[in-house]
């Protein structure tokens, strides 16, 4: 019986740190903003739209052109903030409703159209 209690212990704390481990939050907040610069194209679901973004990043702020999304076509602004882009047409001042990064993924709407968006290429950096 003497053998079977830290036998027993070790086994339980291994399970506690697995189990820590599984549940653990990545937050992206702690390894700054992503990387959103480069090419961006994708569209609709129901593919009905084709969208691009040429997007350039310096820290949190982002510059770039949008084609393909209506109210979005032209020159944007925005920030980046983890894994949430939030997006602005330069001329009109319309806001976007932020979209979510994830690697070379990025999905949400822009105006009022769901969409995913791949970057092309990788990130450029």
């Amino acid at each position: 019986m003497m053998k079977k209690t830290p036998t027993l212990l070790i086994i339980g704390s291994l399970i506690t740190t697995l189990a820590g481990c599984s549940g653990a939050s990545y937050s992206s907040d702690s390894s700054g903003p992503a990387d959103v610069n480069g090419t961006w194209m994708g569209g609709t679901a129901t593919g009905t739209k084709d969208v691009t973004l040429h997007l350039q990043q310096s820290g949190t702020n982002v510059t770039g052109t949008g084609t393909g999304a209506a109210a979005f076509d032209g020159p944007i602004q925005g920030s980046v903030n983890g894994n949430t882009l939030q997006l602005t047409h330069q001329r009109s001042g319309v806001a976007a409703r932020p979209l979510i990064v994830r690697g070379d993924l990025m999905y949400g709407e822009l105006d009022g159209i769901p969409l995913d968006l791949v970057r092309l290429g990788g990130p450029t950096r």
